[in-house]
């Protein structure tokens, strides 16, 4: 990251705990206010988000990448849990994590491929929902691709829907739910595909796009 890549990283890995720590307080305080009560913040959910506070520091080549892709896989591992638990992928982080992204992408000069990529996601993904009346798809999940989209551009978002797309199918098979009427939780496929966009898209996308 630069000349002072050591201090950069250090200081957006604690950005993004910080940001982890913001994210799991609107995840809980969105749950209380939907269902009543809320559950502890799982083990595997804190190591993730650290880890993915640290991984972002070093798998991405500038410090708005890695800011804004730590920004949105964090908030999709958080909002994940809650997804599993009660079926709702909360406005609550998912929309700051739209706004963070977007902002950086500004800022970063890279508002052109934050808008693609959301356009990429929450254009067809949107409309899905528009013409199923939710049956194929929640608003929620369309509102989380908007912060994939902004943080890591049209090619690497594509390698996150594909993740998701492929966690989804494959947990649907093996808990028998790939049958018409039955539904699947999508946040926690979703965190997922972003997992995978992150360690991954950036060298998918050079090896494709190489001449």
């Amino acid at each position: 990251m630069g000349n002072n890549a050591p201090h950069e990283a250090v200081l957006i890995a604690a950005a993004l705990l910080l940001w982890s720590a913001v994210a799991v307080a609107l995840v809980r305080a969105a749950e209380r206010r939907a269902t009543g009560g809320v559950t502890a913040t799982s083990p595997l959910t804190v190591v993730s988000a650290i880890a993915i506070a640290i991984g972002a520091t070093t798998l991405r080549a500038t410090p708005a990448a890695a800011a804004a892709c730590g920004v949105a896989c964090i908030a999709l591992v958080v909002a994940a849990e809650a997804d599993a638990r009660t079926g709702l992928l909360f406005d609550a982080v998912t929309f700051p994590a739209a706004l963070l992204t977007s902002t950086i992408g500004v800022l970063a000069g890279d508002a052109a491929a934050a808008g693609w990529g959301v356009a990429l996601l929450v254009g067809p993904f949107g409309t899905l929902v528009v013409a199923s009346r939710g049956r194929a798809m929640g608003l929620g999940d369309v509102k989380a691709m908007f912060a994939i989209g902004a943080a890591f551009g049209p090619l690497e978002s594509l390698i996150a829907i594909f993740g998701a797309c492929a966690s989804g199918i494959l947990a649907a098979a093996v808990t028998r739910r790939l049958r018409p009427g039955e539904s699947v939780r999508f946040g926690p496929h979703l965190a997922a595909g972003s997992a995978l966009a992150l360690s991954l898209g950036d060298p998918i996308v050079r090896f494709i796009t190489r001449p």
